[in-house]
């Protein structure tokens, strides 16, 4: 075998390692890489006698899916949908058990969605924390899976990535996997050191169930990726990968960077947006000069009083426009954002269901309750409700212009399933919620052409795979909006596994890194501070002391540099240790054009007045023409002097500087 480039691109090395890695498990049914129990009976793959089939299919120029078949005499179906890439070492798939006989099943427990083996040398597992609201959140650690070490995870309360992440690398001495576990809800992975390998298994975290006739529960999808390097170049070939294969797209393009603003009105979050002062806040903005992409209205549009007669915006279950504040619904709203160009974004939660609204009142059961809770939960495993929902929803969309469909989810479902199911059907509300969750998201998609779906949960708690398939996680947190060197460390994070996220312009003070609803300054380090897919100008409308000239000096910049951050190859050239006492430099290249970005940032209370930094994917062969669009600078640069001597930022505190690439 040829020894592969660094370059980030798939290559054939690659490729053999994926076959060597994860084709032999597919090359026959009964060496599927699951698992599961039946009649006290460990099954891996689908037994010879269970009369197994193969039907192969293409999806497009690069995907072939493979579908593998098998019952047994009790009537119990097992289905496999695989998936392989031709252009990435990418294989994916998911386990469908199916009850095709007329009695319920024997009990069916510890569905495992991967239970495989891989041998290399030397591995250590990349894992990582999830979301939680916590400075601490989006931390990647690095394990030795030593011989006999085990290491479990799990997320807390069902939600995929609230207190971990499922998404993990495993390095070997040159080369490595990726796993993606896609579970919207209670997953659980363990990892095996065996000597000279690792064994992997993971899946619902509770599976014990008897099926009904015509019953049907699912796996997660597994999604696996193998490369030949280091961790470093497994980041950008999944980037590419998710860039060509996961993110939304609209108008047959993937999603572009867009930039969004909002005016919220009196009140609690949206409590006290009306149409009369939406539509003067867009005008407001547009008169400024402020070409936005996006507008955005979050939680408090529709009836939310309490008891009191207080707007609550968590008072959730009534989806209609309020009509004391948008009695004609907010078709006008969207229509006005549309003569600027953008889209309307909507929050909603439809899940949680409070005490006393609409759907508690009228659709009792389509609920799952827990006793002394305020929360119901509607259950998305119910088809009646579901399908009541997906027309319901789909009708709102359509008469109120709504572009942007942002679903939130803001308490723990995983009692609410638990405790309303027995003890052979241990599992069974889980696995139909999922299912009806990722079906109502598809049902959207489908009858709403060009909708897109931000997904969101008390922050990033529900970002797993199978939900970015369908959406994007713009508001990636909860946690520390304004706190620069925190949220930059998230970045770090993000742009390692879903590169298209949110980031504000919020700048809180760096003696008290707290909430502070509004900011405390608009400057260019707030927009250094803010570089991602989609850029939120944090501007409370109703004030007129912002510098408007700076964000429209600085918007331009992040238009051109999220193209960087979005497609290009990402390194991260410094640490991240979350103090305001550091640098932080990324770089983002593109090596097919020669083109890229550098960004230094330095905090303000970081000591050392430079930072010098090596740059990758430089061609020492090349000139490279350097641009700062904010100083109006250029720099005329060999490859050879950057390699060798290097790239220096000299910054005063509290500031930043991108400087735009190219091969001359």
């Amino acid at each position: 075998m040829n020894k592969p480039s660094a370059s980030p691109a798939t290559s054939p090395a690659d490729m053999v390692k994926s076959r060597n890695w994860t084709g032999r498990y597919f090359s026959s049914p009964s060496k599927l890489p699951f698992s599961f129990y039946k009649d006290g009976k460990k099954i891996y793959g689908i037994p010879d006698d269970w009369y197994p089939t193969i039907v192969k299919k293409r999806i497009d120029a690069n995907i072939v899916e493979t579908v593998f078949e098998g019952i047994d005499s009790a009537g119990l179906m097992v289905q496999v949908e695989m998936l392989e890439y031709s252009d990435f070492p990418v294989v994916e798939w998911t386990v469908w058990l199916i009850n095709n006989s007329e009695m319920d099943s024997t009990i069916i427990y510890d569905l495992q969605g991967i239970d495989a083996s891989f041998v290399g040398s030397a591995p250590v597992l990349l894992h990582c924390n999830g979301d939680f609201c916590n400075e601490t959140g989006y931390t990647t650690l690095e394990t030795p899976l030593i011989d006999g070490k085990s290491l479990t995870f799990a997320p807390n309360g069902g939600r995929s990535c609230d207190g971990a992440f499922p998404y993990y690398r495993v390095q070997f001495a040159d080369s490595g996997l990726t796993l993606a576990i896609g579970w919207p809800g209670q997953w659980s992975a363990v990892f095996d050191g065996t000597g000279d390998g690792v064994d992997i298994k993971a899946g619902q975290q509770l599976t014990n169930i008897s099926l009904s006739p015509g019953e049907k529960i699912r796996s997660p999808r597994i999604t696996m990726m193998s490369w030949v390097g280091d961790s470093t170049r497994a980041i950008n070939i999944w980037r590419r990968w998710y860039m060509a294969h996961i993110i939304p797209r609209t108008d047959g393009k993937p999603l572009q960077p867009l930039m969004a603003v909002c005016g919220t009105g009196e009140g609690e979050e949206f409590t006290g947006a009306t149409t009369e002062n939406q539509l003067q806040y867009q005008n407001k903005f547009a008169a400024l000069g402020i070409d936005f992409d996006v507008w955005w209205i979050d939680a408090g549009w529709y009836p939310c009083k309490d008891e009191n007669g207080d707007k609550k915006w968590w008072h959730t279950g009534s989806w209609l426009p309020d009509p004391d504040r948008f009695p004609n619904g907010m078709k006008k709203v969207s229509e006005n954002a549309s003569k600027y160009g953008a889209r309307l974004l909507v929050w909603f939660e439809p899940e949680r269901v409070t005490t006393g609204s609409k759907l508690f009142n009228g659709h009792p059961e389509w609920l799952l309750k827990k006793e002394n809770d305020f929360n119901s939960l509607l259950n998305m495993g119910n088809s009646d409700c579901r399908q009541w929902l997906t027309n319901y929803v789909c009708d709102l969309i359509k008469k109120n212009g709504i572009g942007i469909y942002r679903q939130d989810f803001n308490f723990e479902p995983l009692d609410f399933w638990r405790l309303n199911e027995p003890e052979n059907r241990q599992g069974m509300n889980e696995n139909l919620h999922i299912q009806g969750y990722l079906q109502y998201w598809d049902d959207l998609l489908v009858r709403n052409p060009n909708l897109w779906i931000d997904s969101c949960a008390s922050g990033g708690r529900r970002n797993d795979l199978e939900t970015m398939r369908r959406s994007v996680p713009l508001h990636y947190t909860d946690y520390g909006y304004g706190n620069h060197p925190v949220k930059l460390a998230f970045h770090n994070t993000m742009y390692s596994w879903i590169p298209y996220f949110k980031e504000s312009t919020s700048s809180w003070h760096p003696d008290r890194y707290e909430y502070i609803r509004y900011d405390e300054s608009l400057d260019s380090f707030t927009f250094h501070c803010a570089m991602a897919g989609m850029l939120f100008v944090t501007i409370d409308i109703r004030r007129d002391d912002y510098d408007i000239e700076l964000c429209k000096k600085m918007v331009p910049i992040w238009r051109r540099a999220a193209e960087f951050l979005l497609n290009g190859d990402y390194y991260s050239l410094t640490s991240f240790t979350r103090t305001d006492k550091e640098w932080n430099v990324v770089q983002f290249d593109m090596p097919e054009t020669g083109n890229g970005i550098i960004q230094g940032i330095r905090h303000v209370f970081c000591p050392e007045d430079k930072c010098i930094v090596n740059l990758q994917g430089i061609d020492a062969g090349y000139e490279y023409l350097l641009e700062n669009m904010e100083t109006d600078e250029t720099l005329q640069i060999s490859g050879t002097e950057l390699i060798n001597n290097r790239f220096t930022f000299s910054l005063p505190p509290r500031s930043g500087a991108v400087w735009f690439y190219k091969k001359i």
